[in-house]
């Protein structure tokens, strides 16, 4: 029933207003990003050196009705280069300011996180196909294409700078899986979210996070699909900006070519970064580090936790309008079970442009 409800919203919101014009606007951006990668890993032998092609294409459509509430949906062409096409859910922005996203429409603690800064670039060598550490905050970022998230406008309560969130998302037609080494998917989300933005002097603060519950098919499974929540801060005086955030919690990660599924306990991820702009140079650094113990499905996870850390930094330089250069460099440790994997343990370099309209 849920999912009929929600299907009923969604074909309201795309064509049930009144006054819409014949034809929604539409806009055109994207990007290619051209370079050079160097890789050198701790597993020996040569440096390796490959080019770095990537372009992305995104067209995005929206109207306004005469009541004022704006509809809003798009779809990538393409992201970067995975020759996809990938259609977006519907967003009614209203007069209040508050918004409502349908299908796809994601977790609200992940969408109220601050941004920590972080290097540009395509240099990393990447994690192993078996390592169940995090690498990002949203990590817990679990939900069906069947729900909506309701944000608030940012006096919520009519305080200002605050923002609330809420999400939902339903697979109740999910199969049940008793089977241990079989993926698990998504049925029930459920996630909340707030953010404040407040002016300290000459420094603006803003601070975000919030919790993820999801449950999933696997009736073996010791660990929910996702219980994660995750917080950050970020400040930014006048040129400089930095930033922290922090998540921790438990997940279900699927692993590798045979996608097997696995508990995954005591996750955490941490990040920090810093970014300064100067003219036309934007100088930024980062660094990272997740673990997580897997074991399983339904068994007592042991032994040592799967980790990664990973330090970046890069220039960029914009050169003209839409086009800017950039060198980044990264050094990062992977391990699995406590192990060092030298294969995806280095250090990495990139030298390339990207062309954005």
């Amino acid at each position: 029933m849920k999912k009929e409800l929600l299907m009923a919203s969604a074909l309201v919101a795309s064509v049930g207003f009144a006054g819409v014009v014949e034809a929604a606007s539409a806009t055109m951006s994207g990007h290619v990003r051209a370079g050079v990668e160097s890789q050198d890993t701790d597993a020996g032998g040569d440096e390796t050196v490959a080019a770095k092609q990537l372009g992305k294409f995104t067209v995005s459509l929206s109207e306004t009705t005469d009541s004022g509430i704006k509809i809003s949906t798009g779809f990538d062409l393409t992201n970067e280069s995975d020759a996809v096409t990938d259609t977006s859910g519907i967003t009614l922005t209203f007069n209040s300011g508050a918004k409502l996203d349908l299908i796809e429409a994601g977790n609200a603690a992940t969408s109220q996180l601050a941004s920590v800064p972080g290097a540009s670039g395509e240099q990393g060598i990447g994690n192993s196909s078996g390592n169940a550490a995090p690498t990002a905050l949203s990590f817990g970022d679990t939900s069906d294409a069947v729900g909506f998230e309701l944000h608030s406008a940012s006096d919520a309560f009519g305080v200002d700078g605050l923002k609330l969130g809420i999400s939902a998302s339903f697979n109740d037609d999910a199969a049940a899986n008793t089977s241990n080494t079989s993926t698990s998917t998504t049925t029930q989300a459920f996630s909340v979210g707030a953010s404040y933005v407040a002016d300290a002097g000459d420094t603006t603060v803003t601070i975000g996070g919030g919790l993820v519950q999801a449950e999933g098919t696997n009736t073996t499974a010791a660990k929910d699909q996702s219980s994660v929540g995750a917080i950050s801060l970020s400040a930014v005086t006048g040129d400089l900006t930095i930033g922290v955030g922090y998540a921790s919690g438990d997940y279900i990660d699927t692993q590798g070519a045979t996608a097997r599924s696995y508990d995954v306990g005591s996750a955490s991820f941490t990040s920090a970064g810093a970014k300064y702009v100067s003219g036309d140079m934007t100088f930024a650094i980062g660094a990272s580090s997740g673990e997580g113990t897997d074991g399983t499905m339904g068994a007592a996870a042991s032994g040592s936790a799967d980790s990664r850390s990973k330090t970046a930094a890069s220039v960029d330089y914009a050169v003209a309008g839409g086009v800017t250069a950039t060198i980044g460099f990264s050094s990062e440790t992977t391990d699995n079970d406590g192990t060092k994997t030298n294969s995806n343990s280095g250090t990495a370099w990139y030298v390339g442009a990207t062309v954005s309209f």
